[in-house]
């Protein structure tokens, strides 16, 4: 495909092209500024171009139709922002957001073997993206590391270059007025057989092209010139290149099976098995039974243990819900063993409780947070959800959500989201249980963060006062 498009020219009456950065079988790639934005900001525009003129029409539906579909995936971080779609001269143009930072291919270089924990953590970072793009019912269909970039502002893996759009360019109607495809998308070493052959792209095609990935970055292969990521005469033998263990090799091989039906079937499931890998190994086993001379022991010290938990039940029995926090809009009971403290105006928190006589760990202090913050539009439950989690995700990127309930529990009796989690700050590992809901445009969150060792030392107050809290809605 050739292109008539020069540098400082502008298309769709508002982006000037800065340079061309890509050239594939299915278009071009631009680096623009828009001109009606403030700052001319810089984008990427995408030009393509139907192979056969005649069913012009027809693909520019099934553009347009694939172009809100890539819309939907633009609320997550950790993918380029929608913002254009339009058509000039019988040719199709995508704008989308330009991410500044380097593509994998970088840093996957031929000869560099990873360490396994390097990729695990690699494969995390991709799996949990292509996870939110499975859930929207998408598929990537193109995944390599050349449409994977390392963010230059926080170093966070982005999915960019979405296979959608392109296979409109491919397809043809015939007489029935039926959809077929002339080729599919295909980058060697990376591309399924099922692609390769022709047939449509599933969840587990994009499995097995992380699946790839991560086998270039623990031998330092490049799959796109090696044989065996291309001859397809059967599974990939990969292991005498690398050392690795036989859990995550095991997982990789289930990602790259020749057969997709026999590989993981969602970005979900392969996050899942990855993540198992971290689980601490179980404790040991219990110590034998003591020798009968030891029993007379035990029965005293047993008495002793029995009246030292009655003292430490007594103690830990929940204070009762004394005083009242009234303001802004919110009403919520609790003890006179915590104290309130006023948070300000700092990303909505409204007021803070912390126990009083509370001894400081390395300051990992136990705390109860309520924020309330103006929804900038309507959102469905699943994007209010799903923006809450991105929030979570970028406050701090460590953090593993291993507990979720959404609309099966209350606050001020509205159907609530649940999610219980664990993040580093510091030298602090803490638990978190959030519960939120929406109530007139407006988001409302309670957050109990607790090192990880004092957390249900306080969870039955903090339940109780939870259960007090009110919103007050303003009299009209």
């Amino acid at each position: 495909m050739i292109s008539t498009i020069t540098v400082g020219q502008i298309i769709g009456k508002r982006y000037q092209i800065i340079e061309q950065i890509g050239r594939g079988g299915f278009g071009i790639t631009f680096k623009a500024t828009d001109t009606q934005e403030s700052g001319n900001p810089v984008c990427v525009v995408k030009q393509f171009k139907p192979q056969d003129p005649k069913n012009w029409k027809k693909g520019l539906e099934l553009f347009e139709r694939e172009a809100e579909k890539l819309k939907e995936l633009g609320i997550h971080d950790q993918i380029p922002r929608f913002i254009d779609c339009f058509t000039e001269n019988q040719e199709y143009y995508l704008v989308q957001e330009y991410i500044e930072g380097h593509d994998l291919s970088k840093e996957l270089q031929a000869g560099k073997q990873y360490g396994e924990n390097d990729v695990i953590k690699l494969l995390q970072d991709i799996l949990e993206i292509l996870t939110f793009v499975h859930q929207n019912s998408l598929i990537h269909r193109d995944l390599k590391p050349s449409n994977i970039r390392r963010r230059a502002s926080d170093g966070k893996i982005v999915l960019i270059d979405f296979g959608s759009v392109k296979e409109v360019a491919t397809r043809i109607v015939n007489h029935q007025g039926q959809v077929n495809y002339v080729t599919g998308i295909h980058s060697p070493g990376y591309t399924p057989i099922e692609q390769s052959h022709g047939r449509a792209a599933v969840f587990a095609s994009d499995i097995y092209a992380v699946g790839v990935i991560a086998i270039q970055a623990l031998t330092g292969i490049d799959p796109s010139g090696s044989p065996i990521f291309n001859s397809h005469p059967g599974e990939i033998i990969w292991h005498n290149s690398t050392q690795v263990s036989k859990k995550l090799a095991d997982i990789i091989d289930k990602m790259v099976r020749r057969d997709h039906n026999q590989r993981y079937q969602s970005a979900a499931e392969a996050l899942q098995a990855i993540n198992e890998l971290l689980i601490p190994p179980p404790p040991p086993p219990p110590p034998p039974p003591p020798l009968p001379w030891i029993k007379w022991l035990a029965a005293g010290v047993g008495i002793i243990a029995v009246v030292t938990m009655m003292i430490i039940w007594i103690k830990s029995q929940p204070h009762p819900l004394s005083k009242e926090y009234s303001q802004s809009g919110i009403k919520i009971k609790y003890p006179d063993n915590w104290k309130p403290k006023e948070a300000g105006d700092f990303g909505g928190d409204l007021i803070q409780f912390i126990p009083q006589n509370l001894q400081q760990k390395n300051s990992c202090v136990s705390q109860i947070t309520i924020n309330k913050h103006e929804l900038s539009r309507t959102l469905t439950w699943q994007e209010y959800i799903n923006t809450v989690k991105q929030r979570i995700k970028k406050n701090n990127p460590n953090t593993v959500i291993t507990d979720e309930t959404n609309s099966a529990t209350t606050l001020s009796q509205k159907d609530a989201y649940r999610l219980v989690f664990f993040r580093t700050e510091n030298q602090c590992q803490f638990q978190v249980q959030e519960i939120g809901t929406v109530s007139d445009g407006n988001g409302y969150y309670i957050s109990y963060t607790a090192p990880k060792e004092d957390y249900n030392k306080y969870l039955r107050e903090v339940e109780e006062m939870i259960n007090s809290f009110k919103i007050q809605h303003q009299k009209q």
